[in-house]
């Protein structure tokens, strides 16, 4: 399991913490753009591996290979306008799951998977567990209300790619704060997170409510979410 959110962390770091908007559009068009995204997630999933990358530098290379496969793939998807963003994202992640379990497989034929080290100290498997949560709510979070507004939020707030400001600071703030508070404190916590959005969007625009809305719901949902995955995996590390 340690090594399975240590591979996870590598990902969600490079896919969605270390790759801003016009790496993306980059990737989509242009075979240096693709190449530097994957060579980013082989050297982020490389130092959170540590000193166990000697022994599994191979599985590195394989994620950045898997990588560039799913990539193609989704991207193909999207150029036919048949699917949502929305979707495209969800397979993409999904892909991108299967493949690092897959990876995990093969690793445990090669070291002892159970005694791997995150970032050369060892991290347990709930403090990679909330890592991973962590990251996943804060940033990923992010796409997924952007694409959810894309698909069900009125026209005037559609985009294709997200910029990063302000706006999308303060909501990685709002998911991450629900997520600790749900950690921390209680599941139940987490919606005092949103109530400085619910305040402000009172007398704002129908399409401004709307588009706040759906940002605040996904968010709770995702955060909902990374609290389940943290709560689970630390039960299930306590039970082994």
């Amino acid at each position: 399991m340690a090594l399975l959110l240590e591979l996870y962390l590598g990902h969600l770091l490079g896919d969605f913490v270390l790759q801003p908007g016009w790496l993306v559009a980059a990737k989509r068009d242009k075979v240096w753009g693709l190449l530097v995204h994957v060579v980013v997630i082989g050297l982020c999933t490389a130092i959170i591996l540590g000193g166990a990358l000697a022994q599994l530098w191979n599985i590195v290379l394989l994620a950045m290979a898997a990588h560039i496969v799913i990539e193609v793939i989704t991207v193909r998807i999207r150029a036919t306008n048949r699917v949502s963003g929305l979707s495209v994202f969800l397979i993409d992640q999904g892909l991108h799951v299967v493949s690092l379990v897959a990876l995990v497989a093969i690793g445990a034929q090669l070291v002892d998977i159970d005694t791997t080290d995150g970032m050369a100290l060892s991290l347990g498997v709930p403090a990679l567990a909330l890592a991973c949560a962590v990251v996943a709510v804060g940033f990923m979070g992010a796409i997924v209300g952007h694409e959810t507004v894309n698909v069900f939020g009125p026209m005037s707030k559609r985009r294709v790619l997200l910029p990063f400001d302000m706006q999308r600071v303060l909501g990685m703030l709002e998911r991450i704060s629900a997520l600790l508070l749900a950690v921390l404190v209680g599941p139940v916590f987490m919606l005092a997170a949103f109530a400085p959005r619910v305040i402000y969007i009172w007398r704002r625009s129908a399409d401004d409510r709307a588009y706040h809305m759906i940002i605040a719901a996904t968010g709770l949902v995702v955060a909902a979410a990374g609290w389940l995955f943290v709560a689970m995996l630390t039960l299930a590390s306590v039970g082994y």
